[in-house]
């Protein structure tokens, strides 16, 4: 299943900062991935993606990130044009 995700409206708040007030800051686009976002201080990257794919995905259920290799659900995040953001980091991190 191939999906076309989007990077309309703001860069999403970083994970971490979205739980801890004091590390409150932005994600940034991805070089080379359109519509994925990566925080390099967490090494956290999200992505827009279905209702229905966020729906199906748990906190530590494996996810393919944006280079192939084995990544690992961290959460869901806010809804955007096209679907929900959903968190996730390298299986190995």
């Amino acid at each position: 299943m191939t999906e076309t995700p989007t990077t309309t409206g703001p860069n999403p708040l970083c994970e971490i900062g979205r739980t801890h007030p004091r590390d409150r800051h932005r994600m940034r686009p991805l070089d080379g991935y359109d519509g994925v976002w990566v925080c390099a201080r967490h090494e956290i990257f999200a992505t827009v993606v279905p209702q229905e794919t966020a729906d199906a995905l748990e906190r530590g259920d494996a996810y393919t990130m944006q280079d192939g290799l084995a990544g690992i659900v961290v959460r869901q995040g806010d809804e955007r044009p096209g679907g929900v953001l959903l968190y996730y980091r390298a299986a190995d991190a």
